[in-house]
């Protein structure tokens, strides 16, 4: 149970802050006359304008250390400073079960994740348990510093805008929310409008696992703005996918740090479950 935790705790970091319309028959034909790549750098452009956002995030992977399949719901304000509440709602890891349903909240480098009851006394009985984002970084495994920074979805779909086989494949229905559906896929050297050292790094993860290509399919409002997104790696050593479900652009919310007297250090909580696993 603790080790699962432990590799709970640092799979909720990775995906908090990686994790991080409409209507009218007329639009159609409207949509139908915009080329694809066209459209794609508007819901780019669009989407740079975001300040808070709401999305349900399934991923999975396959192969080795990566076999894992988590799903959570993460609320986002990009601006004027980051901050991020959401719950992991179930995680599989290897073909093992993860503590789910349990809390987290990012506050700029502060990160926050609610302690399960059952090991609250490596916690020294307090519920909350605060790491900076460097130390949830080396718990997950991964630079947070870089996924925070492209956890929005203008971040995601600069990717796209440099595709070449981009095309609209129709209109469905997202939620609700009537959208336009395209798909296409994107190679490491057509990354778009990213900026040089995310091109770069994007290129150097996709050298790294073997694989030569993302294919995404993008469901998009008539406001431009991304609805769902899904996207698909297969590398050498396995496949990857992730099914984004976004809404509540721009809707205000507020998110606060728990109460001091209940929170402990991360690092006390890293040594107390350390102990227990060796």
């Amino acid at each position: 149970m603790v080790r699962r935790y432990a590799v709970g705790t640092a799979a909720g970091a990775a995906l908090i802050v990686s994790l991080t319309a409409c209507q009218g028959s007329g639009d159609d034909k409207q949509s139908a006359q915009v080329p694809a790549a066209q459209a794609i750098a508007l819901v780019s452009q669009k989407t740079s304008t975001v300040d808070s956002y709401k999305v349900a995030v399934t991923a999975a992977g396959t192969g080795g250390e990566a076999a894992a399949k988590m799903h959570g719901t993460i609320q986002i304000r990009l601006k004027p400073q980051l901050q991020a509440t959401g719950t992991l709602d179930s995680a599989t890891v290897k073909g093992q079960s993860l503590p789910g349903g349990e809390r987290a909240i990012l506050l700029g480098d502060d990160f926050y994740a609610k302690v399960p009851q059952q090991l609250s006394q490596f916690a020294g009985g307090k519920p909350w348990v605060k790491f900076s984002v460097s130390q949830a970084s080396k718990q997950a495994g991964v630079s947070l510093d870089s996924i925070i920074k492209r956890a929005n979805p203008a971040e995601q779909t600069k990717i796209f805008t440099g595709s070449k086989d981009a095309r609209r494949v129709g209109t469905e229905s997202i939620d609700g929310v009537k959208t336009t559906h395209y798909e296409g896929t994107v190679t490491p050297e057509q990354v778009g409008q990213l900026d040089p050292r995310a091109q770069q790094a994007f290129k150097q993860f996709y050298q790294r696992s073997g694989a030569n290509k993302v294919t995404f399919d993008l469901w998009v409002g008539k406001d431009s703005l991304p609805r769902k997104l899904v996207t698909k790696v297969t590398a050498d050593k396995g496949t990857a996918s992730s099914t984004m479900i976004f809404s509540d652009y721009n809707k205000s919310f507020s998110v606060s740090a728990p109460p001091a007297s209940e929170v402990t250090d991360g690092n006390q909580l890293k040594n107390a479950l350390g102990s227990q696993m060796h």
